[in-house]
């Protein structure tokens, strides 16, 4: 089953001098159920806006994307701010949690702003702080708890609502190795035991080795595909010898961590 479509996606941007620039350039994308796929590619590459077209936060200037074979494209403002609640789930690199609410409240966030009831969502909260491992800091705040934690708490928050697709924009990239090991396997354990479907964005070939596949771009362009076999060693050694010919940031390929 198919939960992301995108045919001939294109984001082209103006400038002052009336210069376009092509963000992204006719890639097109199919993600279907329980994937786990990852974007890489180098720095001005494209790949965040890719994930910001693909989620919905910016609008394509060419090209269908559908989710759940719902063209995006199509929604009002107001309906499209009502699939992305109910429909989607987001991680951010700076985790944007909310210090004027307790752990428990920002993951509860979702639920609430569509009405549920206390009870429905004391339910399903105790069931993703349980698998996330984050049942013991609920009743904190986002700057008592450790950023690893603060990230698993941003997952259980993308998840609560069970949506169709999780898009993850760098999630490692504001963690140590320890907390970004934790945060993968998090991520990864959902990905098997929920099917819960996920876009990745990253530059860390670490816990791009967590995905199943990885899409690379460059110049806005696709470059190039790698799956996962058995091995998640030789898969990101693999993942290491793409990013060398796209001629990545020195900083992509220093974490060295599995």
């Amino acid at each position: 089953m198919t939960i992301l479509e995108a045919k001939n996606v294109s984001k082209v941007y103006g400038t002052r001098r009336g210069i376009e620039h092509k963000a992204i350039d006719n890639i097109s994308l199919s993600v279907t159920k329980g994937e786990f796929v990852g974007v890489m590619g180098p720095s001005g590459s494209g790949k965040t806006t890719l994930l910001n077209v693909l989620s919905t936060i910016d609008r394509i200037s060419a090209g269908t994307i559908e989710i759940n074979n719902q063209d995006i494209a199509k929604l009002s403002k107001e309906k499209l701010a009502k699939f992305r609640r109910k429909q989607l789930g987001f991680i951010f690199q700076d985790f944007n949690l909310l210090d004027t609410l307790t752990i428990a409240e920002n993951i509860m966030l979702p639920l609430t702003l569509d009405g549920w009831k206390v009870k429905d969502m004391e339910q399903r909260l105790a069931k993703v702080s349980k698998q996330l491992e984050i049942d013991t800091i609920l009743r904190r705040r986002s700057f008592e708890v450790s950023g690893g934690q603060m990230q698993r708490a941003a997952i259980a928050r993308a998840i609560i609502h069970d949506p169709s697709i999780i898009f993850a924009d760098e999630p490692t990239g504001n963690l140590d190795s320890k907390a970004s090991k934790q945060v993968m396997e998090a991520l990864s354990h959902l990905n098997k035991e929920k099917e819960a479907t996920t876009l990745m964005v990253t530059h860390d070939p670490f816990a791009a080795s967590f995905c199943e596949r990885i899409v690379f771009i460059k110049d806005g362009k696709l470059f190039n595909q790698l799956d996962k076999g058995d091995s998640r060693q030789a898969f990101f050694q693999e993942i290491l010898n793409v990013q060398s010919m796209l001629g990545g940031d020195t900083d992509d390929l220093q974490t060295v961590r599995l």
